[in-house]
């Protein structure tokens, strides 16, 4: 595309670009923290299986306006980068140009589209991918819980109402020594991915260790309390939340680790994202997740683990449940995820 006479003009950014904008104030042209949250470019620009040269973000801009955008970052899967493609955007105005498109494919041509990966995507992400001759699948996510809007004074009522209502259903509930202990880790030594490998049988993909801990050390959101007084805020996939922490946790009975998860929470909404466990102990390791929920005073929990869910379900006190579909489309080369789970923390779900 060319910027002649006011048409659209597209531009890819290099993870070598990010760097120099970040780090040094130097930026491209059009590149801004009306594109990319800093946060999400810092994490994008420390994982480990870029290179500099890697373009990681396309954007589309008429009249110097970005109206379009995508990020990608890459995953080693069998010993070979794939690229998870994530937050695809269009600005309403300029929907039904083939924008969405254009970026992905733009990226996707870089890499091969064999080697693009999405999950969670939009109903125009997902023709897209099918228009690259990629399968979709859909996996189950549970949402226990609500979200409400508290921008509003409805939302504000309701949220009232509903803390209240949670609060004295949760009060009655009397949990039985499940007898555990925790660790919260600030990195995944070779113990712990020891133990992930050795229960990762039933999941579809299998994180290496640098993976992990780039996920735990390089988030894609910031807590930023005072939410009003921020100064540039992204139109789209704004990175600050009120409240945004990621826990690695190990569980162990007596000396031995029994179960690792990894959860994120944004405000009152709480999301596992990794989960780990000796079957045999598994009680135990729920139960530790819903003291955390409990503990945490969580309104909403997110998961793609069914029988924990269940367990949840029965054990916790939530006004609304609902199961949504979720997607994945894969290249046709890759075989189907029926043969594994997947888990919430797959593709960019970790944001």
């Amino acid at each position: 595309m060319f910027n002649i006479l006011g048409m659209p003009e597209l531009k890819l950014y290099t993870v070598a670009e990010l760097r120099e904008w970040l780090m040094h104030n130097r930026a491209a042209e059009g590149l801004s923290e009306q594109v990319i949250a800093p946060t999400r470019a810092w994490a994008i620009i420390h994982n480990p299986y870029v290179k500099d040269e890697d373009p990681v973000m396309a954007a589309i801009f008429e009249d110097g306006k970005n109206v379009a955008y995508t990020i990608a970052f890459p995953e080693l899967i069998e010993g070979k980068r794939y690229w998870w493609f994530s937050s695809l955007w269009c600005n309403p105005t300029y929907q039904g140009n083939g924008f969405g498109l254009i970026v992905i494919g733009s990226l996707a041509e870089v890499y091969g589209v064999e080697y693009c990966l999405d999950k969670w995507g939009a109903p125009e992400t997902v023709g897209i991918f099918t228009n690259f001759h990629h399968k979709t699948f859909y996996t189950l996510r549970y949402i226990l819980g609500v979200q409400i809007n508290k921008t509003t004074i409805k939302g504000k009522v309701v949220h009232m109402f509903r803390y209240i209502q949670t609060g004295l259903h949760r009060l009655g509930k009397h949990y039985s020594n499940k007898s555990y202990t925790i660790r919260y880790i600030p990195y995944i030594d070779n113990i712990t991915y020891d133990f992930i490998k050795l229960h990762s049988g039933k999941y579809y993909f299998i994180h290496t260790q640098d993976y992990l801990n780039w996920v735990l050390h390089y988030s894609f959101s910031v807590s930023a309390p005072l939410m009003d007084f921020v100064k540039v805020k992204m139109p789209f996939f704004a990175s600050e939340k009120i409240r945004t922490q990621l826990y690695a946790v190990q569980i162990l009975d007596g000396k031995d680790i029994i179960g690792f998860y990894m959860m994120k929470q944004n405000d009152n909404g709480l999301h596992i994202l990794y989960l780990y466990y000796n079957e045999l102990k598994k009680e135990k390791v729920f139960a530790s997740i819903r003291d955390h929920v409990k503990c945490m005073h969580i309104h909403m929990c997110e998961l793609e683990h069914r029988e924990l869910a269940e367990y949840l379900s029965a054990q916790i006190y939530f006004p609304k449940n609902k199961i949504e579909k979720v997607s994945l489309s894969l290249p046709s080369s890759m075989k189907q995820p029926h043969d594994g789970e997947l888990q919430y923390g797959d593709g960019d779900g970790f944001v």
